[in-house]
């Protein structure tokens, strides 16, 4: 009988052990848009973390920036916002806007991680909105020039473009047809181009390139206020006018491209320009077959460097689950002390330690990258951002950007029509 009871008593407190375990287990939900070969690196992470911390679970959900974006309204507005939210630093004020996330300067001040001297300075400041502090900083990222070695080796080039001179040149001498002419030779045939210079976004990226273009020109998109369109319609128009000219007159960016670094690798486009985050399907592409790239600085097109930029950041949403706080900004910390293992994908870092250190020196293609963030130029951060630069809505910068690259449509009208649209939209309260 006593043996009896003794097991009753065993498995009893058993289920009260089990019971007390999975009360403590926590369960963290982290939403992010990584798509591409780094939403594999952070989900690395996530396991690591989840592996190190039992009681805590970090479950990753990812898709394309924009739906995640739509997809978080509405959940905050069921009240089931997830935990953590990452975003880019030019989004935030449109969730401030809308009250989903709120500040984090008090627990910055007492954190031994997000010390301001140990960042960057631009990725500090980045996190910032009328003067208080509403995300953690992560990483940083700018667009750049990925080129195919080979095929400059082929061609007789001897260095990636760093200008508009050089760009043009290196443009018709790695275009050429079936027939191997290229552009300006007797018999060249644009119907027949088995070889293109370099791709052509039709995806958000491309008004990126433009923004880039236009900022090298001196131009701004926004009045001071932020109440209406400030766009130089004259230089606005002549960067648009250099990306289209690349596709309809030099013949050196294919017309409709949808697969950008599957053109590159496979050799139908000699450069790419694009972020940081493909260097892992570079390498891999490298190891798989022997591709051979380099990175090289953003060409200088017009009268100063500029490059289109961005980063990712951490915020805490308002109304996640109170009793989670402690552990999502443990995870974030940890994230923020372990970025050097982000860095497989290629992003860039922003912590000074990890910038001077032989083991970043020792990374394939950031150098390119990292030396260009200082003209790196953000899309401005207002609380109306996706309603002019969402990516999966007809909004006034896609609209602009496919009319101008898809359709070849006249340039200086388009722009204004633009303008004026993105006007009308700051106009409304």
């Amino acid at each position: 009988m006593r043996k009896y009871a003794l097991l009753v008593l065993v498995v009893v407190l058993l289920g009260v052990f089990s019971l007390t375990a999975a009360q403590d287990e926590i369960t963290l939900e982290f939403w992010g848009g990584w798509t591409g070969p780094d939403g594999a690196i952070m989900q690395e992470l996530v396991d690591r973390y989840s592996a190190e911390n039992p009681n805590v679970n970090v479950n990753l959900t990812i898709q394309a920036w924009s739906p995640l974006f739509d997809a978080f309204i509405a959940a905050a507005s069921a009240g089931e916002s997830p935990d953590i939210m990452a975003m880019h630093p030019q989004e935030t004020a449109m969730f401030i806007n809308l009250g989903l996330i709120g500040p984090v300067d008090d627990i910055v001040a007492n954190s031994s991680v997000f010390v301001e001297e140990n960042y960057v300075p631009k990725a500090w400041e980045l996190q910032f909105y009328n003067g208080q502090m509403y995300a953690f900083p992560f990483d940083l990222g700018v667009h750049g020039l990925f080129y195919n070695v080979a095929l400059f080796e082929e061609a007789g080039i001897a260095a990636p473009p760093s200008n508009a001179e050089e760009l043009l040149e290196a443009a018709r001498l790695l275009t050429k047809d079936a027939n191997g002419n290229h552009p300006g030779d007797e018999g060249f045939d644009p119907a027949n181009i088995v070889q293109y210079a370099i791709n052509m976004h039709t995806n958000h990226h491309a008004f990126y390139q433009w923004y880039a273009l236009y900022n090298q020109l001196g131009g701004q998109l926004l009045s001071e206020d932020g109440t209406q369109c400030a766009m130089d319609i004259d230089k606005a128009t002549r960067a648009w006018q250099w990306l289209q000219d690349l596709v309809y007159v030099n013949y050196a960016a294919p017309q409709g491209q949808t697969d950008y670094a599957r053109d590159f690798i496979a050799g139908r486009t000699a450069m790419l320009v694009d972020g940081p985050w493909q260097i892992p399907a570079l390498q891999a592409a490298a190891a798989e077959s022997g591709f051979r790239w380099a990175s090289a600085p953003y060409p200088t097109i017009f009268d100063q460097p500029a490059v289109w930029g961005s980063g990712h950041n951490f915020t805490l949403p308002t109304n996640a689950d109170p009793e989670k706080r402690d552990e999502a900004i443990a995870f974030i910390e940890w994230l923020a002390e372990n970025s050097f293992s982000w860095l497989a994908s290629g992003q860039l870092p922003i912590r000074q330690d990890i910038i001077a250190s032989p083991e970043f020196a020792e990374l394939e293609g950031r150098q390119s990258f990292v030396d260009m963030l200082a003209n790196q130029k953000l899309l401005p951060n207002i609380p109306k951002f996706s309603e002019i630069f969402a990516s999966n809505a007809p909004t006034p910068m896609m609209v602009m950007a496919q009319r101008i690259l898809l359709e070849q449509a006249d340039v200086r009208s388009t722009v204004q029509t633009a303008c004026d649209e993105i006007t009308a939209i700051l106009s409304i309260p």
